[in-house]
């Protein structure tokens, strides 16, 4: 296989997407800043019309209700401007992963680089699922009310709907078409945006944590034609075993390495991140609680599904990792390191200690992303929730 079938073997369904959105490395640039530019422009539309709304109509149910949908809004150039901000690591990122899969290696661990892929496909496939299943049933909203009106009639027809709540200085039913073209562009965006980012984030942990499995897989299979029993015991079967140890170690550190390097692309994009997801969520179980069954109390649900699903796959993310460190650590310890010798049983007890401190993905460095810090931040918006309902 060459570069271009590698990529374009397991990168297909990340590029597309990518590409929708400008932040594909090797897009052409003029096709990327006119893609960003569009951009750009539907979101400060979509900023705008709804600060709007909240000043020209100001209450503290419109505040509520407004900042859900702000916050969602936010979170799109935040994720769309860390991939450009960060292009060049990303490049390297995902060149890293042509490279490991062009690279001359056994079979067993081939087979670990394909199982990890594959579970990137199924989670990525879980993800495109959710995230447009939430962000179609937006865009359907407004076709709710006129399918009523033929199903059960009343008296007077139902009122338009809109996908999100907004306000454009304009007569909205005159101008209701227009406006609805630009709402649906906006989800539209919103999904292309979330999927495109994310996807290429699940590949290129899965293959961070691949390598990780790898090089424990090294360590544990070091030592297996050296036994202290067989007449073939001599220091040539010992040395070969020592360059065996030191080639795991090497393989080790570039695993770390290359999980480091995701990090530092994602630490303040993951803080920034879970803190809005707290304050839409904080807001959402509010203005949940104070509203009566109906076509809004039905979207708020599909939005709180949505951000649930979003934070879920963040925390899973850190969760895999965290997972690959101690099924690293559990190898590490279960190879046949007493048959080696002492220099090469030194080698495992340093890498056993630099297991105690493996790479992880955090927010700013202060929150680890794992399950537990999933159910934390619930626990967090639930807190600010009973707050702002006893005040």
């Amino acid at each position: 296989m060459n570069w271009q079938t590698v990529e374009d073997q397991y990168f297909s369904d990340s590029k597309f997407f990518a590409q929708l959105v400008g932040i594909w490395p090797q897009q052409e640039r003029f096709t990327k800043f006119f893609i960003r530019l569009f951009i750009f422009v539907l979101i400060i539309v979509a900023l705008i019309t709804q600060v709007s709304r909240v000043i020209v109509f100001y209450s503290t149910d419109t505040l509520m209700d407004q900042l859900i949908y702000l916050t969602i809004t936010i979170i799109i150039p935040i994720k769309q401007y860390n991939y450009i901000l960060n292009e060049k690591k990303m490049e390297e990122l995902l060149s890293e992963i042509v490279i490991d899969h062009l690279m001359e290696r056994p079979k067993e661990e081939l087979e670990i680089l394909d199982t990890y892929y594959k579970k990137a496909i199924i989670f990525s496939f879980i993800y495109k699922a959710s995230i447009s299943t939430s962000a179609l049933m937006f865009i359907l909203m407004p076709a709710i009310p006129p399918i009523l009106n033929i199903i059960a009639p009343l008296n007077e027809s139902r009122g338009r709907e809109f996908v999100y709540p907004a306000y454009y200085f304009v007569d909205e039913q005159q101008y209701y078409y227009p406006i609805l073209a630009n709402m649906i562009a906006g989800e539209l965006v919103l999904i292309a945006v979330y999927i495109a980012t994310d996807i290429n984030l699940i590949y290129v942990i899965y293959h961070g944590c691949a390598l990780l499995v790898i090089s424990g897989y090294r360590f544990k299979h070091a030592l297996d034609d050296v036994n202290l029993y067989d007449e073939k015991y001599n220091d040539a079967l010992m040395h070969e075993a020592y360059a065996k140890v030191c080639r795991s170690i090497e393989a080790h550190k570039r695993a770390v390495k290359y999980m480091q390097k995701i990090d530092a692309c994602y630490v303040h994009y993951f803080l920034i991140v879970l803190g809005m997801t707290i304050v839409a969520f904080t807001f959402t179980f509010v203005k949940l609680s104070t509203m009566e069954m109906g076509t809004k109390f039905f979207t708020f649900c599909v939005c709180t599904v949505a951000q649930l699903v979003h934070l879920l796959f963040l925390t899973i993310m850190g969760q895999s990792v965290e997972n690959s460190n101690n099924e690293i650590f559990q190898t590490i310890y279960e190879a046949n390191w007493y048959s080696g010798s002492s220099r090469t049983q030194l080698l495992y007890v340093l890498v056993l200690r630099k297991c105690l401190n493996p790479p992880v993905l955090s927010g700013g460095g202060l929150i680890p992303l794992n399950l537990f810090s999933f159910v934390q931040v619930l626990k967090a918006s639930f807190s600010y929730y009973t707050v702002f309902r006893s005040a």
